[in-house]
């Protein structure tokens, strides 16, 4: 499978791009897609632009650790998917967008009493496997947990 990943940082922080691809390809390679093709961007922002986009698609007014857009379905303005696209479509690629917040994953870390990186590897998992169709339960958590001792 050709799995293409970009990555922007619209903070200051730094961003370890290495880090970031290769859980981003663990979840891939974990998660089983049979997908031919995997197009993703992950792109970090400040707590502003965070809150700003989690308010305009979750309705939530409060920065977030990741969201997730699969831009392989179609959403309206409140995120509420319109329509799928038929199942020989999806299962041949998947495209998709991470926007990630260093500050609350930093934040979070702390909370949990655990490193960045493992938090940042927690989150990355969690918002790919979002991407790739994975819906919360026991299997999804399971594997989150299987891809961050990788991280």
């Amino acid at each position: 499978m050709k799995t293409s990943i970009e990555i922007a940082n619209l903070t200051k922080k730094r961003v370890d791009s290495d880090f970031v691809k290769k859980i981003v390809r663990k979840t891939v390679k974990l998660s089983e897609a049979s997908l031919d093709c995997f197009d993703i961007s992950v792109v970090f922002v400040g707590e502003a632009e965070s809150r700003k986009i989690n308010r305009k698609y979750r309705k939530y007014d409060k920065s977030t650790d990741v969201l997730s857009f699969n831009l392989d379905s179609g959403y309206n303005k409140n995120g509420k998917v319109l329509e799928d696209l038929p199942a020989s479509s999806r299962e041949a690629s998947r495209s998709g967008e991470l926007v990630l917040c260093s500050d609350v994953i930093a934040k979070n870390a702390r909370d949990n009493k655990v490193g960045f990186s493992r938090e940042l590897a927690f989150v990355l998992a969690h918002g790919t496997l979002h991407i790739l169709g994975w819906r919360h339960g026991k299997k999804m958590f399971d594997l989150q947990d299987e891809i961050v001792k990788y991280g």
